[in-house]
């Protein structure tokens, strides 16, 4: 593919892919309000909460890697679509929820039918020359990030304004678009490589695909660090709309507030992450990883005693930094640790890593916050932290090859 064509695919993934991440943080920071809404109170709120958010993690850690493998048999942008339109057709649905456990089945379809970010992140990967994959990749963050800034604050805008219902129909649209600019601007010459032992069962197959992924490689350990990364995120980050409801008034538009800490936190991201992966491309990702992992940490646990909503704001700050750090290094680390032609299996097995610690994290931090709303918050700070001595394993250089 020529440098024109695969920028050009990069251009409109990455519009896509921004629209996508817009619909689907347009309801982040609503959950527990609507779960209300569906007639849940008192402490089984948090519980419910972990639980919704958690149920399309599940699904989408047993489906992530097996997407993964059929993109690299039938090509990245069919997966894309894919993910795409079928999250389209859930979220519109989701708005017709009419108990909270309607919605659990819907989440459970949303995780395994969509993956928007792990097919849109293999199909930039597969045609960017790898020397360059971790600013491309932090651009196609930058998508990410933003739609996850702009999502929020328009959630709660039109959750405060119409009501929750009309927030998932929004994100239907939002999908709906992307997967019509994935499918008339996006152009891919997929020709699948061809490998030894074509034969057996599918699980056999499967099995030596992964044997392959991880023979002589980091990936194990860099997947590792994906997951304990984003666990220690994601034990907190559910309870904090509860937490802002718990310091504003009762009268404040606490939609509106707990979607501008996601918004903060998105910005900083969008901002981090491109910087940080070139600064990886040149110099090798282990030192911008290792500040990126310890300032996370610290502003996970700021959370814990934030006595006022200004100190949300301020640690929403330094989480968006971090994590646009850490996203877009560990996601240039796993492209070029994969195989010629395993891209889609290496970030499916990331998808797994990721859906894992998402369905984990959540769940954990529910039944913390039910005992505690500060409880997951230091949790969460302790387990970034400790995780990130396993950062100092990393090679100083960026790992070339598999």
């Amino acid at each position: 593919m020529t440098t024109k064509q695969w920028r050009r695919n990069l251009q409109a993934t990455w519009v896509a892919e921004f629209l996508a991440l817009m619909g689907f943080s347009s309801s982040a920071p609503l959950w527990p309000y609507y779960i209300q809404e569906l007639g849940v109170s008192g402490d089984a709120v948090a519980r419910w909460t972990g639980i919704i958010i958690s149920a399309p993690a599940l699904t989408m850690a047993i489906m992530g890697p097996i997407w993964g493998m059929l993109s690299d048999r039938h090509g990245r942008k069919l997966m894309v679509m894919r993910a795409m339109f079928g999250g389209s057709v859930l979220l519109g649905l989701m708005g017709l929820s009419g108990t909270v456990e309607h919605l659990f089945v819907l989440r459970l379809l949303q995780g395994a039918l969509t993956g928007t970010v792990a097919a849109a992140t293999t199909l930039v990967a597969s045609t960017t020359p790898r020397e360059r994959l971790g600013e491309t990749l932090g651009k196609l963050q930058l998508a990410i990030f933003l739609g996850q800034s702009v999502g929020p604050v328009t959630g709660g805008f039109v959750a405060d304004m119409l009501g929750y219902r009309p927030v998932f129909w929004m994100t239907a649209v939002y999908l709906l678009l992307a997967g019509f600019l994935m499918l008339f601007f996006v152009k891919e010459d997929f020709t699948p490589v061809q490998h030894t032992a074509q034969e057996g069962s599918f699980f056999q197959r499967t099995r030596l695909e992964m044997s392959t992924l991880f023979a002589g490689s980091l990936l194990g350990l860099i997947l590792g660090l994906r997951f304990a990364l984003r666990l220690g995120l994601r034990i907190s980050s559910p309870l904090l709309p509860l937490v802002v409801q718990d310091i504003l008034p009762q009268d404040a538009l606490i939609g509106s507030a707990a979607g501008l800490l996601t918004t903060v936190s998105g910005i900083f991201s969008a901002i981090a992450a491109p910087v940080m992966g070139r600064w990886g491309d040149r110099h090798g990702g282990r030192t911008p990883l290792l500040i990126s992992t310890f300032v996370l940490a610290g502003a996970i646990g700021m959370q814990a005693w934030s006595p006022v909503y200004g100190v949300l704001l301020l640690a929403q700050v330094f989480i968006g930094l971090a994590v646009g750090g850490t996203l877009s290094i560990i996601s240039a680390y796993i492209g070029r640790c994969a195989p010629e032609g395993k891209a889609g299996a290496a970030y499916g097995l990331d998808t797994l890593a990721t859906s894992l610690s998402n369905a984990v994290g959540p769940t954990v931090g529910g039944w913390l916050g039910a005992a505690s709303l500060s409880l997951p918050f230091y949790v969460g700070c302790v387990v970034t932290a400790v995780s990130g001595f396993a950062v100092f394993r990393l090679p100083k250089d960026n790992v070339q090859t598999a």
